[in-house]
């Protein structure tokens, strides 16, 4: 997504090189082609990347494991001021260690986190495709 947006932004230079070769005329020209590549790099943010989000969710469904974290941890964090829980997990077969974070949760979920009423979705393939389900804390 990063890189998508880099290579959108690069190309939006290009109409300006092409306004300082052509005068005022590309001027105009660079500013319509500007507005449309920022219409597209919203189009891009808004649509698109949600949609391959949702993607990746509806894989969680079909090709998962469910993993039972072994403990877990409630951080404030610093970017959206929301609860975030950090559940750890240590994969018996190869003793890589996990950290799998949930959702940004609006109240302090600390009273009601049990590592045994949590529970982790793993791509089967891809660990760092996961979902945290925090629906059997009791939040509300």
């Amino acid at each position: 997504m990063i890189i998508a947006l880099l290579i959108l932004a690069g190309i939006m230079l290009l109409p300006v090189i092409v306004a300082l070769v052509m005068g005022v005329g590309g001027l105009l020209i660079a500013i319509i082609v500007g507005v449309c590549f920022g219409i597209a790099a919203l189009v891009i943010k808004g649509f698109i990347s949600p949609w391959f989000e949702n993607r990746d969710r509806m894989r969680l469904d079909t090709d998962h494991i469910m993993i039972q974290p072994q403990s877990c941890k409630v951080r404030r964090d610093p970017y959206s001021a929301a609860y975030v829980i950090d559940c750890y997990y240590k994969d018996p077969g190869t003793g890589r260690e996990f950290v799998f974070s949930s959702s940004p949760l609006d109240m302090d979920p600390s009273p009601y986190v049990d590592p045994s009423r949590l529970v982790v979705f793993v791509n089967s393939v891809d660990y760092s495709n996961y979902y945290v389900d925090t629906s059997r804390l009791g939040l509300g």
